[in-house]
């Protein structure tokens, strides 16, 4: 029996070096139950309030909305105003922790827009006329009374269909962005999908979102493209502090281009017009490089708030991990 037990040990520890090794990310550690209560509306709304502000927007549980089980939940939205919703209160959360948003969703015609809200930061998601399992992370930048669960639909005259949801605290692989104690951007290795940044784009085709598919480091990495149309797709995310004068800044990401050639730029932007501030633009390679330039502060952003932001200025897609800014003198 003792050999049975060390030839297992033996095997285990062999199994994960070779798992290891092959490079995969480590998927999120679970911890705790599931936040919120009657999850797969198997007894109708209760536990969850409901809220419309458009013109025959609605709320509603029953067996044509289950994914599985007998009853799902059913989210219609009228015309005018924000949404339709369904919330309720949750435990609170401590500082720079990790939530998983999990669900069952499916759109009655698909394309309908919509959103899940933990403790107010928020994801987006759009339906597709099948069920299918959505999930996101959302990352709690620091411990505030907002203890909501929400789920919405902002699509009007759209009905959505959810089941089986989860608010989960996780924990996953911190790339080397986190690693960095002086790093001034949180979040930077992408771990917790795109929470803190913001995207924008002017492309019908611009898009950003992050998957362990696509990473330099750590659980996952960022991945952005920009069409044919508009000029740019960025994602930005405010530093905590005001830069000043004389002030010099690193900043650095790991890139990879799908193709090559592809315009990428890294800058410290003003957080109004005009979208100033000190720039590095690289074009990017099939492999990862490591972009990485000092960026001074100038008369003009004197005690200015700046963002962190990378931005894709050229058609095509890119790989973007570990974004590192850190205050040099």
């Amino acid at each position: 029996m003792i050999f049975l037990l060390r030839q297992r040990w033996w095997l285990g520890i062999l199994a994960l070096a070779l798992w290891q090794g092959c490079g995969e990310p480590r998927p999120p550690i679970t911890y705790g139950p599931n936040l919120v209560i009657n999850s797969s509306f198997e007894s109708g709304l209760d536990g969850w309030w409901k809220a419309t502000d458009s013109m025959g927007g609605e709320a509603s549980t029953g067996p044509e909305a289950a994914d599985l089980g007998s009853a799902g939940l059913m989210l219609y939205k009228g015309t005018g105003g924000w949404g339709s919703m369904v919330g309720q209160e949750t435990q609170g959360h401590v500082a720079m922790q990790t939530f998983q948003v999990q669900a069952r969703l499916r759109g009655v015609v698909g394309g309908e827009r919509v959103t899940f809200s933990f403790h107010g930061e928020g994801v987006e998601v759009v339906a597709e006329p099948r069920w299918r399992t959505v999930s996101r992370m959302v990352l709690m930048p620091e411990l505030n009374g907002n203890a909501s669960a929400l789920i919405s639909v902002t699509t009007d005259e759209a009905t959505v269909h959810v089941d089986d949801v989860s608010f989960t605290w996780v924990e996953v692989e911190r790339g080397d962005a986190d690693q960095e104690e002086d790093n001034l951007v949180r979040n930077g290795s992408f771990e917790s999908d795109l929470g803190l940044w913001s995207f924008w784009t002017d492309s019908p085709e611009g898009a950003a979102y992050t998957t362990p598919e696509e990473r330099h480091s750590g659980y996952a990495g960022m991945v952005m493209t920009r069409g044919p149309e508009g000029s740019i797709a960025s994602v930005k995310q405010s530093l905590l502090e005001p830069v000043s004068a004389r002030e010099e800044y690193r900043i650095e990401a790991r890139i990879r281009g799908a193709s090559g050639g592809e315009q990428v730029n890294l800058c410290l932007q003003i957080n109004h017009e005009p979208w100033s501030g000190p720039c590095v633009h690289v074009k990017a390679t099939q492999d990862w490089q490591h972009l990485s330039a000092d960026l001074p502060i100038d008369e003009a952003l004197i005690e200015e708030r700046v963002g962190a932001l990378v931005s894709l200025g050229s058609e095509g897609t890119v790989f973007v991990d570990d974004v590192i800014v850190v205050r040099k003198k």
